[in-house]
């Protein structure tokens, strides 16, 4: 049985959108100054475009899919589909931590979340979180299970 991750759709919204409203930003001066033959525009707006899609690839490797499967996790890299596996052994914990919720003058906004960090052998930490992920619950049951079967058949 395999489980795969889903992507909330407001966290790849968030994600993309002040890149996309830069870009275009970018591309509209560009465009606009050849009308202008103003060469200093084009060129800034040639580098701070470059500059732009840098980071969103940059940004984009730190974004993972995840698959538990039996034998363990693999994550896939949303940039690149590099592709790690990592098995459950290599998990030395699932600590899960209370986010806090936000707060205004009204009230407060929201209660807060729970994420998981789950810390590897190698000293890595893998971050589950709710906000990226529909199916979170699912996901860190599985892990869990998992992970606890390890502990009680190495003891």
């Amino acid at each position: 049985m395999k489980i795969h991750s889903k992507f909330r759709t407001l966290f790849l919204i968030r994600i993309n959108i002040l890149f996309v409203i830069f870009d275009f930003f970018c591309l509209s001066n560009f465009f606009g100054s050849f009308r202008t033959e103003d060469y200093t525009v084009i060129l800034a707006s040639v580098f701070f475009l470059a500059l732009s899609i840098f980071f969103h690839i940059n940004k984009l490797s730190s974004v993972n899919e995840i698959t538990v499967s039996e034998k363990g996790i693999e994550r896939t890299t949303l940039a690149s589909s590099k592709v790690e596996f990592i098995p459950f052994s290599s998990v030395l914990k699932v600590q899960t931590e209370r986010i806090q919720g936000s707060y205004s003058r009204a009230g407060q906004i929201s209660t807060g979340y729970f994420e998981s960090k789950l810390y590897l052998e190698n000293g890595e930490e893998l971050l589950i979180s709710p906000d990226h992920f529909e199916n979170y619950q699912e996901l860190i049951i599985a892990i869990r299970e998992k992970v606890l079967n390890k502990i009680e058949n190495f003891v």
